[in-house]
């Protein structure tokens, strides 16, 4: 994030989302002019936009660029600025308050990120502790536009309203990444069994609920199985071809291969097999991924690729999610024959 910060000072000027500050907020005991930093906190946090927001406080500005520094003397612990706020503006805002060294200058910043719940309003009246400070009215609230602030108007209250009942399209917030190796398990040694993870990772600040279904296209070359269900066939097979098949022993010998809840649906559609990752319990969804997230192979080891020769595998993920109003989306891969045969060595088949 100091890196993030950097670069705005040195490369961007002031704009509806990054503020500089010479001086800090004076929000310490005592202090008699606290309102600023409520109003230009409330004023980013009620930006529409889902990007983080900045702060950066130490920075002369002309212009809005940056042209020198003023080393703050003192860093807040940002629990009290939390307080401060809480006490004043509801609801909650979401933020980070931290120092940086830049050319030996003390600086700070505020990131605000993840405000979703607009509008950001005051709880009850505030006024400074000043004859003719700032005085701001319960219910009221700012929003900032381009590089001032103003109060909130009754035509952005209908919007923020209206936006509310929107449901924001967060089908790119989701990537996934596919790799495919070999099995760990003794049945599934044979280098001609292959394991297909799939990988999710949450690109956005806020936690994304999913279903996921795997399609595995087949091909002359290549079937997919379940790999549970693939162990408990070679293991059958193995136990029935044993010294032991036909005595007392067998049980005791090779006890019988019982089939776990692995909480993946498996089907065979002929053309493709699907995989179906079934809710968790007490939830409605399969997946939950958190904020800037990921989740490693989301189908619990299930997907077994069955070769009789290097061939091109194809494979879609069809997602569905709440937050995707244009429905499922589908994520297409294509591994090319020669991807596939540097998995394999030349004596395998």
């Amino acid at each position: 994030m100091k890196e993030i910060v950097i670069n705005l000072i040195e490369n961007e000027s002031e704009n509806t989302k990054l503020d500089f500050k010479l001086e800090q907020y004076p929000i310490g005991k005592g202090e008699i002019k606290k309102s600023e930093f409520l109003k230009d906190m409330c004023a980013f946090a009620n930006l529409a936009s889902l990007e983080d927001k900045f702060i950066i406080i130490g920075v002369e500005e002309k212009n809005g660029v940056t042209v020198g520094f003023k080393q703050i003397e003192q860093v807040y612990d940002q629990a009290s600025y939390q307080q401060f706020l809480n006490e004043n503006i509801e609801p909650e805002i979401n933020f980070e308050y931290k120092e940086i060294v830049h050319q030996e200058n003390r600086l700070a910043y505020f990131r605000l990120f993840g405000n979703n719940n607009r509008p950001y309003l005051f709880k009850k009246d505030y006024k400074d502790n000043l004859l003719k400070g700032s005085h701001y009215r319960a219910g009221s609230g700012f929003i900032r536009t381009g590089t001032s602030t103003r109060e909130l108007k009754r035509a952005d209250f209908d919007k923020i309203y209206a936006q509310r009942f929107e449901t924001a399209d967060r089908s790119n917030d989701v990537e996934f990444n596919l790799k495919i190796g070999g099995f760990k398990s003794t049945e599934l040694r044979a280098s001609y069994y292959k394991h297909l993870q799939v990988d999710v990772t949450n690109l956005s600040n806020k936690s994304i609920d999913l279903d996921v279904e795997a399609r595995i296209y087949n091909n002359k070359l290549m079937t997919s199985i379940c790999a549970q269900n693939l162990e408990h066939k070679l293991y059958t097979e193995r136990r029935e071809k044993s010294m032991w098949a036909y005595t007392s022993k067998l049980d005791q010998m090779m006890p019988l291969h019982v089939l776990m809840d692995m909480g993946i649906d498996f089907k065979n559609n002929g053309s493709y097999t699907s995989y179906n990752i079934k809710p968790k319990k007490g939830t409605h969804t399969a997946i939950r991924v958190k904020q800037k997230g990921s989740e490693s192979d989301i189908f619990n080891g299930q997907i077994a690729l069955v070769f009789s020769s290097p061939a091109e595998v194809k494979i879609e993920l069809i997602v569905r999610c709440n937050d995707f109003p244009k429905g499922p989306k589908t994520f297409s891969f294509s591994l090319a024959k020669e991807e596939i045969q540097d998995l394999f060595d030349p004596f395998d088949f």
